[in-house]
């Protein structure tokens, strides 16, 4: 299936700005951020090693009074990176690493070097998310609030962040992300009052190897 380059690269922007929510759990404004707090749900999220979710996107644009939906299966691999499979309205492969977007149709394919790219920082904030890594989340982003419910378990949590450099802080405003075992809910609040919603559900950590198919995606963006 045929994206004009326009598309593509919404496709790609929507996606890889990715992804943040709190759709029913808010981040309370009377929260601040403690290292001990952000610890705690970066060893939670880094204790799995391969995870599958069913995700649903919204991309809101005010401008011109439209919602962008899309759906699809999402796959993050601690040793390999996240791969975004779209159902709908296209089909649509994307898969980041650490160090390539690369986008891939039935008869198209494009790739965008991390480093190279204003939304680099942006695209791995996923990555970083999943695999626990505070350390490197940090060089490009406050954690200005952590809220932890030790009531259940695992504890559930929202975490806000917010941009450091001022690059970054021309693409957005903050990034809201809530869950539990797993991240289930981002939200991005974007420059012109723009939101990109992002719910991932129906997680699962089986099968624990990745298919032939999802193997040769991930070798795209090596």
């Amino acid at each position: 299936m045929f994206l004009s380059r326009h598309f593509s690269k919404r496709f790609c922007l929507q996606i890889s700005l990715l992804c943040m929510l709190v759709f029913s759990m808010m981040i309370s404004s009377q929260s601040f951020a403690n290292p001990q707090q952000a610890q705690q749900i970066f060893q939670q999220l880094a204790s799995q090693t391969l995870v599958r979710a069913q995700f649903q996107q919204q991309k809101q644009l005010p401008s011109v009074a439209k919602t962008f939906n899309s759906t699809g299966q999402v796959l993050f691999s601690k040793t390999n990176g996240v791969l975004w499979q779209m159902k709908t309205p296209v089909q649509a492969d994307l898969v980041m690493t650490e160090k390539k977007l690369v986008q891939k149709t039935a008869r198209t394919q494009s790739e965008v070097a991390l480093d190279k790219s204003p939304y680099g920082a942006v695209a791995s904030v996923f990555l970083q998310l999943m695999t626990g890594d505070q350390k490197t989340l940090s060089q490009n982003f406050n954690i200005q609030s952590i809220y932890i419910d030790d009531t259940q378990q695992p504890a559930r949590w929202n975490i806000r962040l917010t941009p450091k450099s001022s690059l970054l802080k021309k693409l957005f405003i903050a990034v809201d992300a809530s869950g539990a075992q797993y991240v289930e809910n981002m939200l991005i609040q974007e420059k012109g009052n723009s939101t990109t919603r992002i719910q991932f559900r129906q997680h699962s950590s089986t099968p624990a190897q990745l298919s032939p198919a999802e193997h040769a995606l991930f070798q795209l963006a090596k």
